[in-house]
């Protein structure tokens, strides 16, 4: 794939089917780093330059034949032809030679402001524990910067010290041999895993406590706001700290907006505020206007889904299969309440721009939630099949069905919505291109990004997006049609499923898609507040007969150890979502309002149970 280098330790130079990129794009994107630091420099802005932290590829033994080289470790299970750098030791008497002439190139073409980004053990452990080699090793990075520029100063992460390699004794010689005016460090998970205070703020160097929030740009709703309003107070003011300011060090962005606003609102602020009032009002400001029902919304987000500071990703963007992880999800339930009101909302406040996004992300996050639901009745439902032998082709058809509707309405969604668009992502990838094939190559290599990220998949799925249409639509859809139609066709032939056979397949859809040049839409298609009403209708307002059964309400009662899913609980405790749930298994007699859905439901079995309703399907 093309030139793609990770933490230092994992950097393809042109190999593969992606790269190498070209001389024009390289000058392109050189040119707009120099529009980017002038800017930032007219803004007053300190611009952070790279330095070199010893990573060189193995042919530079072609011009230094005695380099002292250390191959970095595997990572993301790429080989040889993708993985990896080599690390000259900084001891080596070349390693100055190269980091001199490093800096002196990137300040002639870039200027400076003597900040310098750093990372030599990133994801990668140093070769030795001995303290002399780890002072050394520091010491060389800041001399090789200050070789050029006198006035220089290290930045680095402080992510590498999250590794068990790094004891108290690691870090302080690692450390404690730069003056702490010449080291600046981002704390770069301090919502999740703040390394300063396990370090006594990283042993006197300043540290810029900062908000990771992403990997890989999961998309959903979430964002520890509470943690977010007071961490940095509370590291600004304790004893013996070095914090010298915030910052955001996602992975990606363009999601959560209310995060990265409070978060980036903090650098403001050095008192303890009302977190619900700030809500309440960010809510008024970003739809100029108030409205009840979007405030009782909001209240409902601050309080469940924003308590969280991470998710997994949703079962539609990974690899089909019939046993799945569930993503975390803090609060399906209170979800739907929330996305009721927004569509209730959506009368009382302008449809605007942040609105309309907020109430297609609500939905988008609301269908996925039901689709994991779905996918309970879908393993159960084949778990039985494989029990009993029964072609049950019908039943499983009955559930497949919505989950295949669940997939191609939230395309038809976020196509709804100019920022949920995979058609930007590929289309701005291609305008970096001055010939038809390099604007192929680089659609290539955005595609393979949010999809394989290597040849075969290497971290599959790792920058997926749940949240762009076309990508959701095309791609997510066609593995979770082959899949279907492989365990559709085992059922029909009362086999059991070929696995091995269908692995093989999906890569095969996977590098085809990949690989492909194909166009998506860069222009929004549809209204977003009447689909999200559409949708709300469909998904979460249950049926009535006579499309459905009607469901009898039995209150303070239970029907126990009778559950359809096997002591499993579905997400959503929503009523109208369950008797949709149920509906869609005919298996199903009923369910309870603590999420069980039940496949007996007879009087003999009832037991008062406070606390705790049975619906039982009107047969």
């Amino acid at each position: 794939m093309q030139t793609i280098c990770k933490h230092g330790n994992y950097c393809n130079v042109g190999y593969g089917r992606g790269g190498p990129l070209t001389l024009s794009w390289r000058n392109k994107q050189a040119a707009l780093q120099k529009q980017i630091l002038q800017r930032q420099r007219e803004f007053g802005m300190t611009s952070v330059l790279p330095g070199f932290s010893g990573h060189v590829p193995q042919s530079i033994m072609k011009i230094f034949p005695n380099a002292n080289l250390s191959r970095s470790p595997d990572w993301g299970r790429f080989n040889d032809t993708y993985c990896c750098v080599y690390l000259l030791n900084p001891g080596d008497p070349e390693f100055a030679v190269i980091a001199k002439k490093f800096i002196q190139v990137v300040m002639d073409n870039f200027g400076t402001d003597h900040v310098y980004n750093v990372d030599t053990f990133n994801e990668m452990n140093p070769a030795s524990k001995d303290p002399t080699y780890l002072g050394e090793t520091s010491s060389s990075v800041l001399k090789g910067l200050q070789s050029a520029d006198p006035d220089a100063v290290w930045l680095m992460q402080g992510w590498l010290f999250l590794s068990g390699f790094w004891g108290p004794d690691e870090m302080k010689a690692y450390l404690n041999v730069i003056p702490n005016n010449k080291m600046i460090i981002l704390d770069l998970d301090s919502e999740n895993r703040p390394i300063w205070q396990k370090s006594q703020s990283y042993y006197g160097k300043p540290f810029v406590w900062c908000l990771l929030h992403n990997f890989g740009g999961t998309r959903g709703l979430y964002g520890d706001l509470s943690r977010i309003a007071t961490g940095p107070l509370a590291a600004n003011a304790a004893s013996g700290s070095t914090m010298d300011g915030i910052g955001i060090t996602m992975e990606a962005i363009e999601h959560n907006p209310i995060v990265y606003e409070l978060m980036l609102e903090m650098g403001w602020r050095s008192l303890s505020f009302d977190l619900g009032e700030w809500v309440q009002q960010y809510a008024v400001r970003r739809y100029g206007g108030k409205s009840e029902a979007l405030s009782r919304a909001w209240h409902i987000l601050q309080t469940t889904l924003y308590t969280v500071s991470s998710v997994s990703k949703s079962q539609v963007e990974v690899r089909p299969a019939i046993t799945m992880n569930k993503p975390y999800s803090s609060n399906t339930t209170a979800l739907v309440e929330a996305w009721r009101l927004f569509v209730q909302g959506s009368s009382e406040v302008k449809p605007v721009g942040p609105f309309q996004y907020d109430l297609v992300d609500v939905t988008r996050q609301a269908l996925l939630n039901l689709f994991t639901d779905f996918h309970s009745l879908f393993m159960v439902a084949y778990q039985r099949y494989q029990l009993h032998h029964v072609n049950s082709s019908l039943e499983f058809k009955s559930i497949v069905s919505p989950m295949m509707e669940i997939i191609e309405d939230l395309d038809k969604l976020l196509g709804s919505d100019i920022n949920f668009l995979l058609g930007t992502w590929t289309e701005t990838a291609r305008s970096w291109g001055d010939t038809v094939e390099e604007k192929n190559q680089l659609e290539l290599n955005a595609r393979n990004q949010v999809t394989l990220w290597g040849p075969r998949g290497n971290i599959e799925d790792y920058a997926s997006k749940n949240g762009w249409s076309g990508l959701v639509g095309d791609y997510y859809m066609s593995r979770w049609q082959l899949f279907v139609s492989r365990l559709q066709d085992s059922i029909d032939k009362g086999k059991s499923m070929d696995f091995n056979a269908y692995e093989s397949d999906l890569l095969a859809l996977e590098q085809k898609w990949s690989y492909a040049v194909a166009p998506h839409s860069v222009v929004a298609s549809g209204d977003s507040v009447s689909r999200a009403k559409d949708l709300l209708s469909k998904w979460g307002t249950a049926p009535t007969p006579p499309l459905q059964p009607g469901y009898d309400v039995f209150r303070q009662t239970d029907a126990p150890g009778h559950d359809l899913l096997w002591g499993t609980q579905l997400w959503t405790r929503d009523v109208q979502q369950l008797q949709l749930l149920c509906s869609c298994d005919a298996l199903c007699k009923g369910f309870n309002s603590n999420g069980y859905l039940k496949n007996v439901t007879d009087p003999s079995i009832r037991v008062h149970s406070p606390s705790v309703d049975l619906y039982v399907k009107v047969q």
